[in-house]
Parts: structure tokens; C-alpha cells; sequence
């Protein structure tokens, strides 16, 4: 195989690992998480840049006797340094922990791209395959037993004006697509309150648009999706 050839490949590999990388990013970025469909396609790719550094990019310097390789190392590197993006993904909200999902997922993606940056196409989209099922069926089959047909979200939300506002709101989120709703007194100011909000959502009601809605309450100064 001409190096002209090799050098396809190694491009067909990039891609590969992109759109697996980006199958397991659109599924997140549909459960409204910060690493979306970019993040995870830039991690695969770069993991599988790494990869085919660590395997062809010493071709010069292989035949040495003097110089020893070992292209596993970069491999490792990856493993270890894909940790500091899964850390930033990780969050501490209300002695609650958010983010272990992402962060695992994102490490699961910098192994498909090493995988498919080696040549071990099969393992690599199976691996993408796993990570799918792990994230959108077993989510899905343990939301049934707990709250069957439901969307349910997970926000704080900071409101101006006074803390009695509060008993109108239940009736206002049922007016934009909220089924029912449970909240709690976070923070309390003489001139705003802040609530942790939990909606269940009606069939068909996109939580993108939910949002979208609450942002055009004239007293809500800030939404964070926790969930």
C-alpha cells in the first residue's frame, strides 16, 4: 500500500472516530449537558490523533537500535489526561453530585477514539454501540419504574421580587407544558429568592422550549439546568 493510501485511511479513521464521538455527544447534548455533540467529537478525534501519532508517526526514527519506542505510552497519556476534561464535568450542587454520566462518558469516548485510531474499527463503533444502550436504554427502563411516561427536569432558578411570588408559580409552569412541580428554598434576598425546581413535563413538551418559555418570565434572572 502506497503511503499516498495510508494516508487515507488514517483519514477515514478521524471521521469515523468523529461520528462515533458524535452519537454519544448528540445524546447528551439532548439531555441539555453542557459536554454536547463538539465536545465528545473533539475528544475522539483528538484521541484518535494521538493514537495514530503513538503507531506511525515514528517511522523515521524505527529502524534505530539506539532508540527504543514503546507506542503504547501515548495511549496511556491519553487515558490519564482525559481525566482533567471529565473532572471539569463533574459538579457539587446542594450536597448533591451531577456530572459522573458526562464525565464517564467522555472518558468512554477518548477509548473509541483510540480504538478506531488503531485500526480496531469493530471494537471501536461496538464500543460506541455499548456506550448508547448504557446511556439511553438503562436511563430510559429505570425513568419507567419511578416515572412512567413522564420528562422530568431539574433546574435552579433565581427570581426577582418577593418570596410570595412563589405560590404562583406551580400555575405558571402548568400554563407553559408543566405537569406537576415540587420546589425548594435555596437562597432568600430581600430583593430575589432562588428555587430548586422539579417539573415533570407533559408528553411532547420539549425541555428545550420549557426553558425557552421561563427565560420570557419578566421576574426570572437565571435558569441552570441541573438534570
Amino acid at each position: 500500500m502506497s503511503f499516498t493510501l495510508y494516508q487515507l485511511e488514517w483519514i477515514l479513521r478521524l471521521v469515523v472516530a468523529a461520528i462515533c464521538g458524535g452519537m454519544v455527544g448528540f445524546e447528551r447534548k439532548v439531555r441539555l449537558k453542557t459536554a454536547g455533540i463538539r465536545t465528545h467529537m473533539l475528544v475522539a478525534v483528538g484521541s484518535a490523533l494521538f493514537m495514530l501519532i503513538s503507531k506511525y508517526g515514528f517511522f523515521d526514527v524505527a529502524g534505530h537500535s539506539s532508540i527504543g519506542l514503546d507506542p503504547s505510552r501515548i495511549a496511556a497519556g491519553v487515558v490519564t489526561g482525559i481525566g482533567f476534561i471529565g473532572a471539569g464535568a463533574i459538579m457539587t450542587r446542594n450536597n448533591q453530585i451531577d456530572g459522573l454520566t458526562t464525565a464517564a462518558g467522555l472518558w468512554a469516548t477518548a477509548a473509541i477514539g483510540l480504538a478506531i485510531g488503531a485500526d480496531m474499527y469493530v471494537i471501536g463503533i461496538a464500543g460506541t454501540g455499548c456506550i448508547l444502550i448504557t446511556q439511553v436504554i438503562v436511563r430510559r427502563i429505570r425513568a419507567l419504574k419511578r416515572y412512567p411516561n413522564r420528562s422530568l427536569l431539574r433546574m435552579e432558578v433565581t427570581l426577582s421580587g418577593q418570596l410570595t411570588a412563589m405560590d404562583q408559580l406551580p400555575s405558571r409552569l402548568k400554563e407553559i407544558g408543566g405537569l406537576n412541580s415540587q420546589m425548594r428554598i435555596l437562597k432568600y434576598d430581600p430583593e430575589s429568592f432562588t428555587l430548586a425546581i422539579t417539573v415533570r413535563l407533559k408528553k411532547k413538551v420539549n425541555p428545550n422550549g420549557f426553558i425557552k418559555q421561563m427565560t420570557r418570565f419578566t421576574d426570572v434572572q437565571e435558569i441552570e439546568v441541573i438534570d
